[in-house]
């Protein structure tokens, strides 16, 4: 009985090690994976391969752009295989090299395919407001893209009103794409419909081709419908007055009637100069100052149709700013005064001479004109009665020879070589002028010394003898240059001329009216010409005695008398 326990417990011994010894004996011999290839996007990802094996391996990649997790193992095995976004734009492969011992037991290969050459913005189309605050006039849209890029806009209209700045493509992991932000800016809409412009995206290279264009669609809604009566000025105004920026209120309050409004005068029925019986009650004169803008005249001007005076005075910053005029102005066909000063206008509108059939006065004062613009003659403006160009230089200097060194692209401000430009001989052979003013600019030479015969020039006579009493004898005697016969006011001072005064000037009848030793001979000091020389006229007299010897009665008109009667 003793014996029979003993053998079945080695029986039952037996059978655990052989149970054993069947759980430790592999059920597959050799080595095999569930794939032989793996084909990958672009943008790479992760991929599931079951390994069997009955040996030790160890798995080895070409690449640095694929990674298998775990790199090693025996028997059944799940691996991860984890591909890279690829930085290329063409296919690329490698190869797992599975290994035992030194023996290569299998080969997964890796084909992954490249990015395409492409741009693609975040929207395909963006919608804008017709009107909004300078600053807030932008807007910014994302693309998507693996090549340098550029952006341009395409009309339906002539007027470009888009503006897109430049972007920066990061291009540093390739063929890859990167998100980058466009920043485009905008114009206001004046027209009462919806407006259409398409931003073309292309390749900078021409070897980055593409399938088809890309284009983002931009629309911009309709600014509202200003109507040809005097509810349309009064919404036209309120508009100019928020397209300025004006910072003061210049008498505008909603809660008033129009004829309330300090800024306009409109018209009655009872004026003489009425252009249209139509006309009354629509605004006459437009005064607005103080403002801030970086635009020309805000385009609601041409709605103000009856508009006789227009001023304009007091923009942020003056000197940094290059404005031009704007076209819309040239449409005010009954305008006889126009006055745009202190604004930053850097051009007049190459229509400007439409304005010439009424204009009587035009004020540009302390703008950034460069010179004497062309459209401004006799001819080009008959009517024209006075003229103000003072005022425009937007650099400070005190000497010529550093001109062009310091002018930049914009310029000092208004400049004349009366040696080389005839502009200044123009002006002055404008007969019909009462009021000139040239102050403050940087003209410079000897004014030009008329003689009788000549560009149609005539001597003082008899006739204007009569005219002002028996005080231009002299005058008529000495067959003096009859030079801006009808001047009020001539301003000349703060230039840099130099030479002599002229006679014409010197003598001239109405010089006591216009302060001259202030106004006109007095230049810049101290003051160096583009020539090296000291900027002063060489004969300025330092008092008007050689004047009343040769027009004796002017003396008791203008001559200060000191003395006190007792």
């Amino acid at each position: 009985m003793r014996h029979n326990k003993i053998y079945v417990i080695l029986a039952a011994l037996l059978c655990v090690y052989v149970v054993g010894c069947k759980e430790d004996a592999p059920s597959f011999v050799g080595f095999e994976s569930d794939t032989s290839t793996i084909e990958a996007g672009a943008t790479g990802g992760e991929y599931d391969v079951a390994i069997r094996s009955s040996k030790e391996w160890t798995a080895v990649v070409a690449d640095p752009w694929v990674m298998v997790s775990p790199a090693n193992g025996r028997g059944e095995v799940k691996c991860i295989i984890k591909v890279d976004s690829s930085l290329v734009n063409d296919t690329r492969t490698t190869d797992i090299r599975f290994s035992a011992g030194g023996e290569l037991l299998q080969q997964i290969a890796i084909n992954q395919s490249g990015f395409a050459k492409s741009i693609t913005p975040e929207k395909p189309e963006c919608r804008i407001d017709a009107w909004a605050k300078r600053e807030d006039r932008w807007f910014e849209t994302e693309v998507t893209t693996n090549i340098e890029f550029s952006v341009t806009p395409e009309y339906d209209g002539d007027e470009q009103w888009l503006t897109v700045k430049e972007h920066v493509v990061d291009l540093d992991r390739g063929a890859r794409p990167r998100s980058t932000r466009l920043h485009i800016e905008w114009k206001m809409n004046p027209e009462p419909a919806e407006r259409v412009a398409r931003l073309l995206l292309q390749a900078r290279n021409s070897d980055d081709t593409l399938d088809e264009p890309v284009i983002i669609t931009v629309r911009q809604h309709a600014a509202p419908v200003i109507e040809d009566n005097r509810s349309g000025d009064s919404l036209a105004v309120l508009t100019i007055f928020d397209r300025l920026e004006c910072w003061s209120d210049n008498g505008i309050s909603t809660d008033k009637s129009m004829d309330e409004w300090e800024c306009l005068r409109l018209w009655r029925a009872n004026d003489v100069s009425l252009p249209a019986a139509e006309a009354v009650g629509r605004v006459r004169d437009l005064d607005l100052s103080f403002f801030r803008t970086e635009e020309g005249i805000p385009q609601e001007i041409r709605y103000l149709k009856y508009l006789e005076t227009l001023s304009l005075f007091g923009n942020t910053n003056t000197m940094l700013k290059s404005i031009p005029m704007g076209e819309e102005v040239c449409e005010l066909r009954y305008l006889k005064a126009l006055r745009v000063a202190a604004y930053g206008i850097s051009e007049l509108p190459k229509n400007f001479i439409k304005l010439g059939a009424n204009l009587e006065t035009l004020d540009l004062n302390s703008n950034n004109l460069n010179n004497i613009p062309e459209v401004l003659t006799r001819e080009n403006f008959p009517k024209l009665r006075s003229l103000n160009l003072s005022s425009n230089r937007r650099k400070s200097l005190s000497d010529l020879r550093t001109r062009s060194s310091v002018a930049g692209d914009e310029g000092i401000g208004l400049y004349e070589d009366m040696a080389a430009s005839d502009a200044i001989r123009q002006l002055l052979l404008w007969e019909e002028l009462e009021e000139l003013a040239l102050s403050y600019n940087y003209i410079e030479g000897t004014l030009p010394d008329f003689r009788v015969g000549e560009e149609g020039v005539r001597g003082y006579t008899y006739d204007d003898v009569r005219d002002h009493g028996d005080t231009l004898t002299w005058a008529v005697e000495q067959n003096l240059p009859r030079i801006l016969p009808n001047m009020r006011s001539l301003r000349l001072n703060l230039n840099f001329m130099t030479g002599n005064i002229p006679d014409w000037l010197l003598y001239h009848p109405r010089l006591m009216e216009w302060g001259a030793e202030v106004l006109v001979f007095q230049q810049q000091e101290p003051g160096i010409d583009s020539y090296g020389r000291v900027v002063r006229f060489d004969n300025a007299p330092t008092s008007f005695e050689y004047y009343f010897q040769r027009y004796p009665l002017y003396r008791g008109r203008y001559e200060f008398n000191d003395e006190i009667e007792r």
